[in-house]
């Protein structure tokens, strides 16, 4: 699990404000890396970055738990608006249920309104019990930017 002081993960403490969801606040401040590049001329949070922000909740909750939460794929996911340095993000996710994977709803969102939502799709390295049997290719190291074959992923085939 990254430091609360991580560059890449500057989420706050993880709050589970009843049982069916968990929330964090990410604040992007200017100097973050995610800035780094895109764009010169005006910066923006990169897609991705919402995404590893909405894993690493979730891996930092599973952690809390002793689970071993990993994110293995995301879908139905809609960014709805463009987010600059020093904005702050409320990231929310359905809670993970008893079991070895699922599906969970998640939301971004900042004082503008609704910036992210979708679906992330959840397994317990450490659950007994059936799994989908595919391999970590979602695998995200701890402390490591993630790579665009880390959150984008068509699980269905052609």
């Amino acid at each position: 699990m990254p430091s609360p002081r991580d560059p890449w993960f500057p989420l706050e403490e993880v709050q589970v404000p009843g049982s069916d969801r968990l929330e964090t606040v990410v604040r992007l401040e200017a100097s973050s890396p995610w800035f780094s590049g895109h764009f010169e001329e005006c910066a923006v949070v990169p897609g991705l970055a919402l995404l590893a922000f909405v894993a690493e909740a979730v891996s930092r909750e599973g952690e809390r738990q002793g689970r071993s939460l990993q994110a293995s794929g995301f879908s139905k996911v809609r960014f709805r608006r463009v987010i600059f340095p020093g904005e702050s993000l409320r990231v929310c996710v359905a809670s993970m249920p008893p079991g070895p994977e699922a599906e969970l709803s998640f939301h971004v969102t900042c004082d503008a309104g609704s910036v992210a939502q979708g679906m992330l799709k959840v397994r317990d390295r450490r659950a007994k019990g059936p799994v989908s049997g595919k391999g970590d290719e979602g695998a995200v190291a701890p402390g490591r930017r993630p790579s665009i074959a880390a959150v984008h992923r068509d699980d269905n085939p052609s």
